[in-house]
């Protein structure tokens, strides 16, 4: 008999909470898979996703995940359109194979002596400095002012947006608005789609105040020395940072009604910053994040990218039952260890394994991690990394191992 949309979120729900169910739950990180192994290409999905409903369809009569993770795709066509600079797309706009993964590119788009500005106007300052530099359709944004108080003032600034190239960039704007409106609706079928299949969805994102601050602003390389040549500064600029993002991203999920807000943790791996510093610079904005994420009746769904072997001790200190972090390179016996009582763990099933090992190692390493990892509940199924291609046939074994040597 088919499982149920609750009964599917009743288990995952178990192991956050630190409960043995009646099986570990398998919740892959699926990336671009369920197009990908069906035939459909990256560029298909980026140009319009409701393209993978049908592959979808197909992938979860094959497979039963207790969660679904839609495709991982930016939108192709508001970029191309606006002609965003930092991000490479597969097609004729860049070179690439129409079945090449897209690559975010790092770059600075906040300079050295503009944190003051940033802080004083954010929006002001996104609008008029970084969406120019990002985009090349919006490079006439640049010479607008919008911060006039006196109405006079504001009035006559309006004149501003008269001349051609201002004008040229509200209109590009609008229409990315209209590109990017028709992008969500697809993805609002599909999930609609999966969700009407009984499958609940990873749901909403937000990101940890550092990351944003890396990723959109000043670029992974320079944030990381930004915080030995500006500790000030990127502490002033991450906290407002903070303050915008979170709760607006938790008012989205509560609206939709997700019960997990994914982070993906970028910048916070032994790879890129000391102990020291992470314990300055990134941990008490994240932690505050999940404490505010919980607060709202919400599950963090954390994906602790890189090695966070160090970083451990960390994660211990938030409530008790409430939070599920996933992990890439981390010794996962270890993990569960160290979490024990603590917090909900994913295993890291090699995602190499998935695509370029055999079925008869996938099983035993799936064996492996449910010994150690399962007894006592607060154990998730997960592969290292997401999923954009795997052997099927080594998927299949995986599935198959977890739901039946799984069961408690």
């Amino acid at each position: 008999m088919a499982e149920t949309f609750e009964t599917r979120l009743a288990r995952l729900r178990q192991a956050a909470a630190l409960q043995e169910g009646d099986r570990v739950p398998f919740a892959p990180k699926l990336g671009n898979l369920m197009a990908s192994a069906y035939g459909l290409s990256v560029y298909d999905t980026m140009k319009d996703v409701r393209t993978v409903i049908p592959c979808a369809a197909r992938f979860l009569d094959e497979f039963q995940p207790d969660m679904v993770w839609p495709v991982s795709v930016f939108p192709l066509d508001p970029c191309e359109y606006l002609g965003a600079g930092y991000i490479r797309m597969p097609g004729p706009t860049h070179g690439l194979p129409l079945d090449a993964s897209f690559q975010m590119m790092d770059g600075t788009y906040m300079e050295d002596d503009e944190f003051d500005e940033f802080l004083l106007d954010p929006t002001h300052f996104l609008l008029t400095k970084v969406m120019p530099r990002k985009y090349k359709a919006l490079g006439g944004l640049a010479g607008f002012y919008g911060r006039e108080i006196y109405d006079m003032a504001v009035l006559f600034g309006l004149a501003g947006l008269t001349q051609p190239e201002t004008r040229a960039s509200l209109e590009a704007l609008l229409r990315a608005g209209e590109l990017s409106a028709k992008y969500l609706d697809g993805m609002r079928q599909m999930n609609e789609f999966i969700v009407g299949r009984g499958f609940p969805i990873r749901g909403s994102a937000v990101l940890a105040p550092f990351d944003a601050y890396a990723d959109s602003l000043r670029g992974l390389v320079q944030a990381l020395m930004d915080v030995k040549l500006y500790p000030d500064e990127v502490l002033a600029v991450t906290e407002r940072i903070e303050q915008m993002n979170t709760d607006r991203a938790i008012a989205a999920a509560k609206r939709r009604g997700d019960p997990f807000l994914f982070m993906p943790l970028h910048a916070g791996g032994d790879e890129f910053m000391s102990r020291d510093d992470y314990a300055v610079f990134y941990w008490p904005g994240l932690k505050r994040t999940i404490e505010k994420i919980i607060a709202a009746g919400i599950t963090p769904y954390v994906f602790c990218e890189g090695k966070y072997s160090t970083r451990l001790d960390f994660l211990q200190d938030v409530p008790k039952g409430k939070v599920i972090y996933m992990f890439e390179k981390v010794d996962i016996v270890e993990a569960k260890q160290k979490l024990e009582g603590i917090a909900c763990v994913c295993g890291n099933l090699p995602t190499a394994l998935l695509i370029s090992g055999t079925a008869e190692q996938v099983v035993t390493e799936t064996k492996r991690m449910l010994d150690a990892c399962a007894p006592g509940g607060g154990f998730i199924m997960d592969c290292s990394i997401q999923l954009d291609e795997a052997n099927m046939k080594n998927f299949a074994a995986w599935y198959e191992t977890t739901i039946t040597y799984g069961k408690y």
